[in-house]
This record gives structure tokens, C-alpha cells and sequence, in this order.
């Protein structure tokens, strides 16, 4: 099977061949740590071609703000500074960052505080500006993608994403509320802006996995309750749900960190085919969710954390969740999201391999894989150390007051 036949079999909850070679994206700051530990240059800058990942294919638009506020620094104090961003938020920001990859920030002020304020937000999100579709260039991609052997993806703000963009999480909680109608006419207005940019392209592409990032749930629960997503979240939904099949979408799938159930309770399956990364620290349980929601699709699910001590802890974790895959399909399973910088480089290859071996259908108490990727590593020169790094951002800091 090819790896977008696969893709289909596990969407249907069919038996693949194999389960795909997917395990999660290193974080800039992870890259980092890693070139210390052995990494060379060039299998980073091939990083999916020197692990083995089947990987994906896909289109992209724009879907931010044209123009962009002008960034404007206020204040600076030390190795801080308060400045407006690109987004129109007002932040507090440290200037050398403890992590690279990492931004520790506080957000100040947002820019969309009633109706006015929204009204000219609008006039920066014109969804038939030919930026946004980089003058039709998509058109360019469309043999690439009706012949693709990999699946075709496409990732775009959902309308709680790009809301909470606009006025914070804690002004938009509130303006659920104190300004009901605002928050529905914003919700609105963004499933409108989806529907007119991606209404031809979504015509002429077949697309396999159209996620809708949301990152709306807490560590236990949702941002928004229950009674509260089907007031103001489902009616834009129940719009994008029906636009993406009638255009042959064949899985609508939200992107949100934290606790998923609330949401899955709520919008699954009238709004949504799946929903990733199911994060375990979260509370989130791979085997539970396909048990609970019968023909969901869901990807993610491996514990991260679980990394970054012994292989014997690896492997548990590893072997639990291509056990739940295998058993109950519909689940793809990688790092439950992207790979932090405390996961020891060979362990993170010892968990590719075993997961390469997983998907084939080798033995999950018995199969050890030979190791062949950490052989061709450099030797190691410092292992990453979290605690160490924030105090040398923190003395930065203080030679700079």
C-alpha cells in the first residue's frame, strides 16, 4: 500500500498493511540540543529522510493579518521590553530567551476590545486578497497533489484559535459573557473567511486531513464549557463540517492540546472525523477515546514524557499505544506533540526504531530494534539540562539590568 492508501484504511478503520512511520517534529530548541549530542548537520537538515517518515503532502494559504501591524518597541528595561507585535498585541517579552525555539512572554493588551475594534480587524482579513493565495500558485500544486502517493493535508486556524488571536483568552472568555453577540459575530465571520478562501481550491484538490488548530482545552477540562461550545462554536462548525465533505474532505480533524473529551462530548461526530495530538499529561487516554467514540479518527497519543528516561520506560509506553492501535484502529500513533529538548536524542531514535518495528506488526514484548540510526551518530558533547538553562537566561538578565 502506499502510504496515502494507508491513510485512507486507518481513516475507515481498516487493516493497513502497516501502520505509517510517523513519530512527531523536534522543536527548533530540541535541534539544538541535539546537534550536541551527535547530531550532524546533515541529517538534520534531512531529518525525515534519515529517520524513515512516510510523511504527508499538502497545500497551505495565508490566512493572517494583510498587512501586519507595524512592530513597535515602547519600552526597554534589562533584557526585557514591551512592544507591539506583528499581531497588534501589546507584550512583555524576554529578550534572550532561556530555550531557543521557546518565547517566555506576557501578552499585555489585545487588540479587538468591542465591535469597532473588530470591525477594523475585518479589513486585515480580506479572504480574496491574491496574497492569501499566493496569486494562485496553489493552482501550480494541483498535479503534485492528485498524484501524490503520500496524504494531502491542509491546516487552518479554526474560529476559536484565530477569536482567542484577536482578544486574548481572557478577554474573549469574558466577551462570552459580557458581549455574547460580538463573540458569535467573530465566530461567524471566521468560518465565512474559510468558506471564501478555500471554496475553489477545495474544489480542485482532493484533500485526506483538513485540521482546524484550536488548542481550546485545559489540563481536565475545555476553555469553553459544554453549554457554551454548542452555543457559540457549533453553529460555525455545523457550517465548515458541511463546506469541507460537500468538497471531499475526507477528515475534519481539530488540533487541540489539553483535555479532549469535553470537546469530542460536544461536537463528535456531527462536526468533527478526529481530533489530535491527545495528550497524555493532559488526561487523555488513546484507548478510551476510541473506545468511547466509536470510527473516530485520532493521531498522537504517545507520552512524551515517558522519553525521557529509560528505554525499559520507553518501550512500556510505545508498546501500549501500538497495542491500543493495532486492537482497535483508527489511531495513528506519534509523540503527543512536538518533541521538547529533554528527550535524550538516542532515546528518541530508539523510540523510532521500535516504533518502525511496532507498525510492521513486530512482537510488542519480544521485538528490540538493532539500532542501526544511533551507530551512525558523533559522540556526545553536553546533554541537555532544562534547569541550567533557565539560570543562564536568568543571569543574562541580570548582567544586562
Amino acid at each position: 500500500m502506499t502510504p496515502r492508501e494507508r491513510f485512507h484504511a486507518i481513516l475507515a478503520h481498516e487493516r493497513p498493511d502497516r501502520l505509517p512511520y510517523t513519530f512527531g517534529g523536534p522543536r527548533a530548541s530540541t535541534f539544538a540540543a541535539w546537534r550536541k549530542q551527535g547530531l550532524s548537520e546533515a541529517q538534520q537538515t534531512s531529518w525525515h529522510s534519515f529517520v524513515g517518515e512516510d510523511g504527508a503532502t499538502g497545500i497551505g494559504f495565508d490566512c493572517g493579518w494583510i498587512p501586519p501591524f507595524e512592530e513597535v518597541t515602547l519600552e526597554v528595561q534589562g533584557n526585557k521590553r514591551i512592544w507591539i507585535d506583528a499581531w497588534g498585541v501589546k507584550r512583555l517579552d524576554a529578550i534572550v530567551q532561556p530555550t531557543e525555539g521557546f518565547q517566555t512572554r506576557k501578552y499585555l493588551e489585545f487588540p479587538v476590545k468591542d465591535p469597532a475594534d473588530f470591525a477594523a480587524m475585518c479589513e486585515r482579513f480580506d479572504p480574496r486578497d491574491p496574497a492569501r493565495t499566493g496569486n494562485g500558485d496553489w493552482r501550480n500544486q494541483l498535479d503534485r497533489c492528485r498524484e501524490s502517493t503520500l496524504p494531502v493535508n491542509l491546516t487552518v486556524p479554526g474560529p476559536y484559535w484565530r477569536t482567542r488571536d484577536w482578544c486574548g483568552f481572557e478577554g474573549l472568555s469574558m466577551m462570552v459573557y459580557d458581549q455574547p453577540n460580538l463573540v458569535h459575530e467573530m465566530f461567524e465571520f471566521w468560518a465565512w473567511f474559510l468558506m471564501e478562501l478555500l471554496d475553489e481550491p477545495l474544489r480542485s484538490i482532493q484533500i485526506d486531513e483538513l485540521v482546524l488548530n484550536e488548542d481550546m482545552a485545559f489540563k481536565g477540562q475545555a476553555m469553553l464549557s459544554p453549554a457554551k461550545m454548542r452555543e457559540f462554536l457549533m453553529p460555525p462548525y455545523r457550517k465548515l463540517y458541511a463546506f469541507f465533505k460537500e468538497r471531499g474532505v475526507r477528515a475534519v480533524v481539530m488540533d487541540s492540546d489539553g483535555y479532549n473529551n469535553q470537546i469530542l462530548d460536544t461536537m463528535y461526530p456531527e462536526c468533527l472525523d478526529g481530533i489530535q495530538p491527545i495528550e497524555i499529561a493532559a488526561g487523555n487516554d488513546p484507548e478510551e477515546i476510541l473506545t468511547r467514540y466509536p470510527g473516530i479518527f485520532i493521531h498522537g497519543g504517545i507520552d512524551k514524557r515517558e522519553l525521557r528516561f529509560s528505554r525499559e520506560q520507553a518501550r512500556a509506553e510505545i508498546a501500549r499505544r501500538y497495542r491500543t492501535a493495532h486492537r482497535l484502529g483508527g489511531f495513528i500513533p506519534h509523540v503527543d506533540h512536538g518533541v521538547p529538548p529533554d528527550i535524550p536524542l538516542r532515546n528518541f531514535l530508539y523510540f523510532v526504531e521500535l516504533a518502525k518495528g511496532f507498525a510492521r506488526g513486530e512482537d510488542l514484548e519480544a521485538y528490540e530494534p538493532p539500532g542501526e540510526l544511533e551507530q551512525q551518530l558523533g559522540p556526545i558533547e553536553e546533554m541537555f539540562d532544562s534547569r541550567s538553562a533557565i539560570a543562564a537566561a536568568y543571569a543574562q538578565e541580570e548582567q544586562e539590568s
